[in-house]
Formats: C-alpha cells, sequence, structure tokens
C-alpha cells in the first residue's frame, strides 16, 4: 500500500477509535483488514519508527472480550490464526511495545494480543527469538505483572495465558523469571481448551521434574499449586504422587504452601458462585478439591503437634 494510502487508513482508524474511547470499545469490525494495518505499524516501530498511537488502537478491537473476560469471537481467532505474527518484523515490534518506558495501557495491549499469538510464538519447532532476546523479553513481562495490579483480571488472564505458552516450549520455559511464576496462582483464568494449557496439564509430571530441578524453588511452589488447583483433571497415577508430596512436605514453609494452594481455590470457588450452569460444575470439583487438600492440612498439624 502506498504511504499515502497508510496515512489515510492511520486517519480512518485513529478517527474511529476516538469516538469509542470514553463511551464503549469498538467491535472488531474487519480483524483480517485491522490486522494488516496492525502488523504494518509493528513493522514500522521494530525499524524504529514511533507509531504506538496507531499500533494502540489497533489491538483495542481485539481485546474486547478478553478484558472482559471471555474469548474472543471465532473469527477473531481464525484471522490471527491465518495471520503470520511469528514474522520477524512482527516479532520485532511487538518487542518494542512491551519495553517497561511505553504506557502500561500500550504494554497491557500488546500482551493481550500475545495471549491470543501464544501458540505462534510458544509453539514453533523454530524459536522467533534469539535466547538473550527471550530472557529480556520474559523480565520486561514480569515488569509488567508487578507495575500493573489496577488492570485486574485482565492482566492475570493475559499472564497466566502467555505463561502457560512458554511452560509448553522448552526453550521458552528456561527464561522464566523467578518473579513471574507467581502467576500460576491465577490459572484458573485461562480459556480450559488452550491447547498449552491441556498439554502442560498433560505432561504434568515431566513440569514437577523440571520445576524441581529449578534453584529458586518458586517454580515449584507455583506449578504444584496448579496441580492442585486441577487435581480432578490429572489420570490417578499423578493425582497419587500429588497427594504424597502434600503428605510429605514439612511442617514450616511446605504446610503454608499447601494452607496457600487451599485458600487460593477457595477464593476461585467464591468468584464463580453466580456463575452458569458449565461452571458450577466445575466449582463442585473445586470444592472436592479443596476437600482432599484440607484433609492433608488437618492431618499434618495434628501430626506436628
Amino acid at each position: 500500500m502506498a504511504s499515502n494510502n497508510w496515512k489515510a487508513a492511520r486517519l480512518a482508524v485513529h478517527g474511529a477509535f476516538k469516538r469509542n474511547v470514553e463511551s464503549s470499545p469498538p467491535a472488531a469490525g474487519e480483524p483480517k483488514e485491522i490486522l494488516k494495518f496492525l502488523g504494518h505499524h509493528l513493522d514500522l516501530q521494530g525499524a524504529g519508527e514511533d507509531h504506538t498511537s496507531s499500533i494502540e488502537y489497533a489491538l483495542e478491537p481485539f481485546l474486547v472480550k478478553l478484558s472482559s473476560g471471555h474469548w474472543p469471537d471465532p473469527l477473531v481467532v481464525e484471522c490471527i490464526g491465518k495471520f503470520d505474527c511469528a514474522s520477524p518484523s512482527f516479532v520485532s515490534g511487538i518487542r518494542s511495545i512491551i519495553r517497561p518506558s511505553n504506557s502500561s495501557d500500550l504494554r497491557w495491549k500488546a500482551a493481550g494480543l500475545m495471549a491470543l499469538i501464544s501458540s505462534q510464538w510458544f509453539d514453533s519447532p523454530t524459536p522467533v527469538m534469539e535466547p538473550e532476546e527471550m530472557s529480556e523479553f520474559c523480565e520486561h513481562l514480569a515488569v509488567q505483572k508487578t507495575d500493573d495490579a489496577l488492570h485486574g483480571d485482565f492482566v492475570q488472564r493475559c499472564s497466566v495465558t502467555i505463561l502457560f505458552g512458554m511452560l509448553r516450549s522448552s526453550e521458552w520455559r528456561k527464561h522464566i523469571p523467578t518473579r513471574f511464576w507467581c502467576v500460576l496462582a491465577h490459572c484458573a483464568l485461562v480459556e480450559e481448551e488452550l491447547e498449552s494449557f491441556k498439554w502442560c496439564l498433560q505432561n504434568a509430571t515431566d513440569l514437577l521434574e523440571y520445576t524441581r530441578g529449578l534453584a529458586d524453588g518458586e517454580g515449584l511452589k507455583w506449578w504444584y499449586g496448579v496441580l492442585w488447583l486441577h487435581l480432578d483433571r490429572l489420570d490417578t497415577t499423578v493425582l497419587k504422587e500429588v497427594e504424597g508430596i502434600a503428605k510429605s512436605m514439612s511442617l514450616g514453609d511446605g504446610l503454608s504452601d499447601l494452607e496457600l494452594y487451599r485458600d487460593i481455590i477457595v477464593q476461585e470457588i467464591r468468584r464463580g458462585v453466580q456463575a452458569g450452569v458449565r461452571v458450577r460444575t466445575r466449582f463442585a470439583a473445586l470444592e472436592e478439591n479443596r476437600h482432599r487438600l484440607a484433609q492433608i492440612i488437618d492431618g499434618r498439624h495434628r501430626g506436628g503437634r
């Protein structure tokens, strides 16, 4: 597209989305065309030009439902799946946007898009970044997680979706910073049909072994908490291993961690008491998970006296 045409497109996008910014978020409209617009300006951003306002407006329609706790329309997901979000120029553009020097809102809109393109970045035979770039990028995500508590569930949902994608990749998981593991406390916010989420639970034992080998202990602490929250989804062998670990944990920090997992399960049950029938079925399973953990905690307290 000629430069004059891109200038006209920018004016149209800015005008359309500015009118809605204080009333209601814009609908996705034509996601294929907006993706093309977004990709072009991410290319320019990665090359050193400043197009943050155009990128921010173009990101908005993809995040309307994600920010309200719902996955985007199938059309949006389909269009994103067909778009090359792993091209070097696109990746470079996202890397430039996610830097802490940019505004909080812009960075989290970019992270929201990353939650949608997770499979293209993390389930790829060829890494989209060099190792040192992965480390820097993960550190920037961790900074966002600690900086942006005011964004609530949207931040948590994006962060934990991205983290599950990283866990699926043997290359990316090596670069997860210590302070980023705690977003797994919000693993209940992940879309249940997310392929990386399903893969992680199916490979729960392998990830348990991997996190055991980490020096900081945070990976093991939070991955083990995920297994308790989703105890009902584990096969019998893994379930017995998870319960066995709890029964052998120390009465100090180990017991405190078990009580933390119990509290997280209770919070998740409370959070969804007004949800629909399908979700209420899930909460019944959570209640059973809480009950099994509570029995172990009570037994450890009695044994410790």
